[in-house]
This record gives C-alpha cells, sequence and structure tokens, in this order.
C-alpha cells in the first residue's frame, strides 16, 4: 500500500486550519497545530512531508518557527509555503529570501493551495530523484554505466564529459532543454552553451573544485540553440577510476528559469511603482544616496527636485482613477523624456514624483530642466473622454548648498515645491532659507 505524503498546518486560526485541511485531506495525510511550540514538537515526532505555515501568531511567528525548522538538520529540507494575509511584493520577498519554497494568501483559494502543494511535492520528488541519480553515477566509475533506462527517463538534463571536457554522452532531457541533439553535442565542448552571462568566478570556484576531486553544485546561465537564455541549477562531479584518476566529469542540471525569473518580478515589484514603472521611494533614495556618496568624493553639485501635479485630484474626481492613472502613466513619461540618460524620475506618491539630477555645473542647470518639464505637463492630456489639463510645482534643493543628505535635501526641496504651490501654482522654486510647509 503506497503511504500518502504527511502535510503539516500550523496556523493559530482554526478556521484557516480547517479550510485546509479539508482542501487537501482527499490526498494526504494531515496534521495540525495552533502554535509555533506545538508546530515544532509534532515535527520531531514524524517528519511531514511539506509544512504549510501561517506567518502572524502570537508568542512564536511564522518567521521564527521556519528559522527553528532550518536551524535543525532533520527538518532543514522540509519544503514549507507560507501563507499570509499580506498580498504585497515585499513580504512575499521577505518570505522567498528566507527560503521559504512559495506562499499563499487569505482569504485561502482552496484551488491554489492544492497546486502549490502538489507542485511542490513533485519539486522535491524530482530533487530527491536527482540526489539518487548522482549517487548512481558515481558508484559506476570504471565503465560509466550511465547509459541505463532510469538516466533515458530522467527528468533532469545529465551530460558526461571525458577528462578533456569533451561531451561523450547527453540524454534526452538535455536535447529537451537544450534544443541541441546528441550527434551535434557530442564532441564539442560544453562551452557550445555559454551565453557570456556566468560570471567567470563561477567557473574558476568549479574547476577549483572539481580538480581537487569533489563535486560542485551552483548556477549557470547558459544558451538554447534557439539564442534563449535559460538559467540551470548544476551538478558536477569527477568520476574517478580505482587509481584515483579522474577519467569523466558528470553534471546533472535542471531548468530553474522560472524560479529565477519569479525571484526577479519579485524584486522588481518591491523596487518600482507598479502603475508608472518608475523607481519607487525605496529606490529612488537609495540611488540619491549612493549619488551623494560620490558628489562628496567628487566634489561635484547635484539636484533633488520634488514635482506635485497640480489639480490633479480635480481630475480624478472628475473622470475617475481610470482617467487618473493615464494621467500618471503619460506625466511620468514625459518627465523622463525631458530630462538626462543619466538622471532619475521617480514616483513616491499619488501625484508625487521626485528627479534626481548629478554632475551638474551650476543651479542655473537644474532650473533649465525643471522648466523643460514643467512645460511638458503643461500641454494637454489626450485621454478617452477627450483632452485634460494639468500644471505643476516643482521644488529643487541644491547639493551642498541646501543639504548635506538625503533627508535635508528631500525637506528642502519639498518646502520649495509648497512654496511654488503657494505662489498660484504651475511654477519653479530653489529653496532659500526661511521657506517652509504648512502643516
Amino acid at each position: 500500500m503506497t503511504t500518502r505524503p504527511l502535510i503539516l498546518i500550523i496556523d493559530d486560526m482554526i478556521e484557516n486550519v480547517e479550510v485546509l485541511g479539508e482542501a487537501l485531506s482527499g490526498s494526504y495525510d494531515i496534521q495540525f497545530a495552533t502554535s509555533g511550540p506545538e508546530g515544532l514538537a509534532l515535527l520531531k515526532m514524524r517528519r511531514p512531508d511539506l509544512v504549510l505555515l501561517d506567518i502572524m501568531m502570537p508568542g512564536m511567528s511564522g518567521y521564527e518557527v521556519f528559522d527553528a525548522i532550518k536551524l535543525d538538520p532533520q527538518t532543514r529540507a522540509i519544503p514549507v509555503i507560507f501563507v499570509t494575509a499580506k498580498n504585497n511584493a515585499e513580504s512575499e520577498t521577505k518570505a522567498l529570501n528566507a527560503g521559504a519554497v512559495d506562499f499563499v494568501h487569505k482569504p485561502i483559494n482552496t484551488d491554489v493551495v492544492r497546486a502549490r502543494v502538489r507542485l511542490h511535492l513533485e519539486l522535491e520528488k524530482r530533487r530527491e530523484d536527482l540526489k539518487q541519480n548522482m549517487v548512481h553515477l558515481m558508484q559506476t566509475q570504471n565503465h560509466l554505466r550511465v547509459l541505463s533506462m532510469a538516466v533515458e527517463q530522467s527528468p533532469t538534463s545529465v551530460l558526461i564529459t571525458g577528462p578533456d571536457g569533451l561531451i561523450e554522452y547527453v540524454n534526452p532531457q538535455f536535447t529537451r532543454e537544450t534544443g541541441y541533439s546528441s550527434v551535434e553535442a557530442i564532441g564539442q565542448n560544453p562551452r557550445l552553451l555559454h551565453s557570456g552571462l556566468t560570471p567567470q568566478s563561477t567557473f574558476d570556484d568549479m574547476w577549483a573544485t572539481l580538480i581537487q576531486g569533489e563535486p560542485w553544485t551552483g548556477e549557470l546561465i547558459n544558451r538554447r540553440k534557439s539564442g534563449e537564455v535559460f538559467w540551470e541549477e548544476a551538478h558536477v562531479a569527477p568520476v574517478k577510476d580505482d587509481a584515483g584518476s579522474i577519467i569523466h566529469f558528470v553534471a546533472v542540471k535542471l531548468d530553474v528559469t522560472e524560479r529565477k525569473q519569479a525571484h526577479e518580478r519579485l524584486a522588481y515589484m518591491a523596487h518600482h511603482d507598479a502603475l508608472t514603472g518608475l523607481p519607487n521611494r525605496i529606490l529612488f533614495f537609495e540611488h540619491v544616496m549612493q549619488s551623494l556618496a560620490m558628489a562628496k568624493r567628487n566634489a561635484n553639485i547635484l539636484a533633488l527636485m520634488f514635482v506635485d501635479l497640480d489639480r490633479f485630484k480635480v481630475i480624478n474626481d472628475t473622470y475617475g482613477h481610470g482617467v487618473g492613472d493615464q494621467v500618471l502613466i503619460e506625466a511620468a513619461r514625459r518627465m523622463s523624456d525631458s530630462v538626462r540618460g543619466s538622471d532619475m524620475v521617480g514616483r513616491i506618491g499619488g501625484d508625487e514624483f521626485v528627479v534626481l539630477m548629478c554632475d551638474l555645473t551650476n543651479e542655473g542647470s537644474a532650473t533649465t530642466v525643471a522648466e523643460k518639464i514643467r512645460h511638458a505637463l503643461n500641454q494637454p492630456f489626450t485621454v478617452a473622454q477627450g483632452t485634460v489639463s494639468i500644471s505643476s510645482s516643482i521644488g529643487i534643493a541644491m547639493f551642498p548648498e541646501h543639504g548635506s543628505d538625503e533627508i535635508e535635501l528631500a525637506r528642502n526641496a519639498d518646502y520649495a515645491m509648497y512654496h511654488a504651490k503657494e505662489n498660484g501654482r504651475n511654477g519653479i522654486a530653489v529653496y532659500l532659507p526661511g521657506m517652509w510647509a504648512p502643516h
């Protein structure tokens, strides 16, 4: 009789436990705990195949439970899916960076839960198969009896070279993943897959490890025959003869392109405005800090602008948020087209934008660009209902004259922007001592 996978659910809300248990009990054995300590105790009694872990729990949070799981050698390999009520890129990025394999959102969609549990149990099975393949390959050192049905049918790509690095064997999955047939690959160096994007230090580390007779694991950025770039998780091991000499190298590789792309998408979402694609507050001010450090070293002039769209609320209230979004997107494009390629435009609020300009010769360089932005935003905006018009109030603070760090510069640029608004809007103001923002 086949043993069903065991799923451990850790959630302080019994309602969530019931929903998850009901969704999964048809295919899996279920254990549950309503606190972190209780869940860790169950882990020691019987090792589950996967853990569904709530993040927000009293006493011991999901992140603390996760850390305890990963610190224990007996449980660290268990895949963990976070269950969270938070639905934002920052929390999702934090969960994935911590080492969780995935996350599901509350309110719980049972179809999504079943699909993701099934996916990650299958991925775990594939990883175990991969490890078993590696063990088998290491055991057949003398004649590399690896051209067996198990390797031929393996869901992972397998490549074998001689000690000279020339390919002697590839399995069908290698052909499916790379586009190169066995006839095209055999006799070639694995460099035929190189994309030029893998750091040289990665190859240096790989060969230093293999030459010592040790297996190496890492990530490679390769290129298919079609020209498409893809990521691989590679497990490479030397095969030795009875005398201890290396006679072959065996590589077992897993295509992890989708996983890498998901991480990159989440990283992008965490640092960019979802509507306009511009850098958000976090990324923009990280760049400001870096630019200030360089400006201080090189004694350069830097300008920080705050740009507020005048009467934007009227457009939102009159035409709706859909039209408002169209205006924001077009405003972002016009501002980006008005600055130099080395400058940065960001969005930090509803109708609030920021501009960073580096390596300026004087204050006039900043006001010239500000006037270009003001003029661009004064032009009518074409929307579904016709055309609408806005203007802008722009405040400028200069480094080093108006501030020595990002906080002081931002505050003074904000004061100058409010001064421009107070003076009739549709204008530009450079910070002067004594300016302040209304409360």
